[in-house]
């Protein structure tokens, strides 16, 4: 019986290890997700969560091989008023969304900036269109943005600082933009005018900067 035991222990822990290792056409993911989990163990950084961090990593790779997904990492650093993992969840949220939403108006206001003079009408101030844009974008993008690794650790102060890695799906964001654009034109002349080039512009996706 205790022969039977250890034998079926021993399978048990063989094929978890199967498990937990992956194919060897995805061997070079599973490297740099261990190197980036030593990278982060290093800098003091624990996993808010019950999985192992180099696993977590290795899943975020898996998912950004999808074109369809983006990367954006929020860092809650420094808010010395942030003592709770909820309070800085709700940080790091709001944070991500922000600086998804400055990206969003930065791609705008480049092609919009460029197509001046080539077919727009020139009524009203695009400024007003640019601000209330980048506000909905923000407002709208945070029920769209899947936290995939979350970490914390404790400052010198005793406070705690957070990072997440999220995954912006284009197909959400696409709509969330959209959705944005749609309400921010009640507050602009210039985007009613130009409703139909803004929606080409607003549509095309773009290369989002991690943090």
């Amino acid at each position: 019986m205790k022969k039977l035991l250890v034998l079926a222990m021993g399978l048990i822990i063989a094929f978890s290890g199967v498990i937990a290792q992956p194919k060897t056409s995805e061997k070079a993911l599973w490297k740099q997700a261990k190197k980036k989990s030593k990278e982060l163990v290093k800098e003091g950084w624990k996993i808010d969560g019950s999985r192992t961090l180099d696993v977590c990593l290795y899943d975020h790779y898996m998912k950004l091989q999808d074109s369809n997904n983006q990367e954006l990492i929020s860092n809650v650093i420094g808010q010395t008023n942030v003592q709770t993992l909820n309070q800085a969840q709700r940080w790091a949220i709001v944070n991500a969304a922000t600086s998804y939403a400055t990206q969003a108006r930065m791609m705008v206001v480049g092609r919009i900036t460029s197509e001046v003079g080539g077919g727009l009408a020139d009524v009203g101030s695009p400024d007003d269109f640019y601000a209330a844009y980048e506000s909905r974008v923000a407002t709208e993008l945070q029920g769209e943005l899947k936290a995939s690794i979350s970490l914390y650790r404790e400052n010198k102060a005793g406070k705690l600082e957070y990072k997440i890695f999220y995954l912006v799906n284009e197909d959400s964001a696409s709509k969330a933009r959209m959705r944005a654009m749609e309400r921010a034109m009640q507050e602009s002349e210039f985007a009613r005018a130009n409703a139909e080039r803004i929606s080409e512009f607003v549509r095309e996706g773009f290369p989002v900067v991690a943090e």
